[in-house]
């Protein structure tokens, strides 16, 4: 009986949870202004963007996955005096501010680095030194591959070096299953609910902040599902070993006590690469948030 039950609800959810999931599956964004940022109309994805001080070439700051310009606001303005260069955060699409297109294609490594170049090309940038967190590492690791002429430098903060090399919240997996997952996306904007995955961004110990919230909450379901930049290099060949050679100055920063992309394995493989990550002592997956003054030191002298 119990089983006959279950069986006619089962029956009963699944044309609402097919309904949902092609909803969920079409919704999309134009882009607006976000975080202080404006909007920069492209051909491709328009993207949101937010410029600090400086005239010297570029830095270019590339936020990691759910999050967006924001993310660099403890350390940006800052940045831009330290080294006397301009200071550029980028929301990445469908992040932020950013356009959220409906093509799963513009979220992976090619149309993410796409639309970062063509940017920095309407913004007449010739030399940059990007500097990527955690996804916006492998983003960083894929324009400086697409368009070598345009990069000086990179830094990479917490991005995962190899396949295997990340441990995704149980929720983050579970709103990208067939049918059930749309639903379970739904829930995306419920704080407590996005608490326990966000925790994962930082330290144990350090309060997830109101901003976290906000970014997550700015992704469609496709955003949340797709972006698949880091997983789409290490496909084929991993970060790491792109990375080293790229014949670019790069930099590598790992939180001490980084649970989502765990420390010891990362740096052993950055190790592996001849690129040892400088790690930054008490924080967790996102150093400029929870420790910007050592961040700051580690990276103002490579960038000056």
């Amino acid at each position: 009986m119990r089983m006959r039950v279950l069986i006619a609800v089962v029956v009963l959810l699944l044309p609402g949870l097919a309904v949902n999931a092609v909803l969920v599956g079409r919704a999309e964004r134009a882009a607006e202004p976000f975080g202080g940022g404006e909007v920069l109309a492209l051909d491709g994805p328009d993207l949101n963007i937010r410029s600090y001080g400086g005239e010297g070439p570029p830095i270019v700051l590339l936020h990691g996955y759910a999050s967006s310009i924001q993310w660099w606001e403890p350390v940006a303005d800052r940045l831009a005096v330290a080294t006397g260069r301009r200071v550029i955060a980028i929301d990445l699409v469908g992040h932020g501010g950013s356009e959220a297109p409906r093509d799963a294609a513009d979220y992976g490594a090619d149309g993410q680095a796409a639309a970062v170049i063509e940017a920095l090309g309407a913004l007449g940038v010739e030399h940059v030194a990007l500097v990527g967190h955690s996804m916006g590492g492998g983003v960083a690791t894929a324009v400086a591959e697409s368009a070598p002429e345009l990069v000086d430098k990179v830094v990479v903060v917490d991005t995962y070096g190899d396949a295997g090399l990340k441990s995704m919240p149980a929720l983050g997996e579970a709103v990208c299953w067939p049918l059930l997952g749309p639903a379970l996306d739904r829930f995306r904007a419920i704080d407590a609910v996005d608490k326990s995955s966000l925790q994962t961004g930082f330290a144990p110990d350090y309060p997830v902040p109101e901003f976290a919230y906000r970014s997550l909450q700015r992704l469609t379901h496709t955003g949340v599902c797709d972006s698949t930049v880091i997983d789409d290099l290490n496909a084929t060949r991993p970060v790491a070993e792109r990375l080293a050679g790229l014949g670019r100055p790069v930099l590598v920063l790992w939180g001490e006590h980084d649970v989502l992309t765990p420390t010891e394995p990362n740096v052993r493989r950055y190790a592996d690469a001849g690129l040892a990550p400088t790690v930054i002592a008490g924080s967790g997956h996102s150093p400029m948030v929870e420790k910007p003054d050592e961040f700051l030191a580690a990276v103002t002298p490579f960038l000056r």
